[in-house]
């Protein structure tokens, strides 16, 4: 697993710091000694539980039927029948 890690100097060292889902924070002499004991803390987290992926395609059957509609084979003709109901009823009459 791969973890970005956000390395600064603070004080008279380096403090290294994950984001969530940990949320961890080290200190070190040098930058390799921060990400070392921040390393450590790694480890003793993942031990003690697990870190997993979780995806959500869609929380309303409505916006993933709207989503899919384009691919509908017949999207093409429905389109083509609106804008010929369109000309023919949002066009004013001609002034006699």
């Amino acid at each position: 697993m791969e973890l970005p890690v956000y390395v600064l100097p603070s004080g008279s060292g380096y403090r290294a710091t994950t984001g969530g889902p940990l949320d961890l924070t080290a200190d070190g002499s040098t930058a390799d000694a921060a990400m070392d004991a921040l390393h450590q803390l790694i480890v003793a987290r993942l031990r003690a539980g697990q870190v997993r992926t979780l995806t959500v395609t869609s929380v309303d059957p409505l916006l993933t039927a709207a989503r899919t509609v384009g691919q509908n084979p017949l999207f093409e003709d429905w389109v083509r029948e609106i804008e010929e109901y369109r000309r023919q009823h949002n066009t004013p009459p001609d002034a006699d």
